[in-house]
Order: structure tokens, then sequence, then C-alpha cells
């Protein structure tokens, strides 16, 4: 079997969809975590690029999967942020730094070390 070329996939609820689609992206829709589950379980094994899922529908996801899914390397599976509440900026960096390292592989710190 041929596997298809790496590309991003996004798992996310309907009303989210258009404008993902809008900016070119493969989207696949779930209405609860359940839903998306099924979805992230064909695409981990489908894909061979980034598959990226709604904040909240992962964060259902029971805790062996989501450190599973956090290991992954081929997909790389990260979470996109509900948009909800306007993170600190604390919150943010820590943030890119975990997506970072989790693509890169290791830690990657910028200006000082924090103690």
């Amino acid at each position: 079997m041929t596997r298809a070329a790496a590309r991003l996939v996004i798992v996310t609820p309907p009303e989210l969809a258009p404008g993902f689609r809008l900016a070119g992206v493969s989207v696949v829709t779930a209405h609860d975590p359940d839903e998306a589950l099924g979805a992230v379980e064909r695409l981990v094994a489908e894909e061979k690029g980034v598959v990226s899922v709604y904040a909240p529908f992962l964060e259902a996801f029971a805790p062996d999967l989501r450190e599973r899914l956090e290991r992954s390397v081929t997909p790389v599976v990260v979470a996109f942020p509900a948009g909800v509440a306007a993170a600190s900026p604390e919150e943010r960096r820590a943030r890119i730094l975990g997506l970072l390292q989790q693509a890169v592989g290791y830690q990657v710190t910028f200006g000082e070390r924090e103690p």
C-alpha cells in the first residue's frame, strides 16, 4: 500500500471547518471528543505529516492515549487552542516551546535560561 505525501490535517468542530478550508487545509470534522477520537486513530494510521486536533477534543482523550500521541513522530500530533481565552505571554511561550520540542526532539531555549 502506498502512503500519501505528508500534509497537514485538522480535526475540528464543524463550525471551525470553513476557515481552515478557506486556508487550503485538509479538514476532518467531529462533533464531539468520541467522534474526534475515531478520526485521530484513523489519521494516525494513514498520515505521515501533521495532525492538529482541537484542544478540547484532545484534552478529553485518555491520558495514556494523549501521551502516546505526544510521542508520535509520524505523524506529529499537536493541539490547536480553542481560542476562548487569551493566553498569557508565559502560556503562549510554553506552548510554542512545547511544540518545538516535540517537532525538533529536544528543548529549545530562547534568551536567558530560567532557574
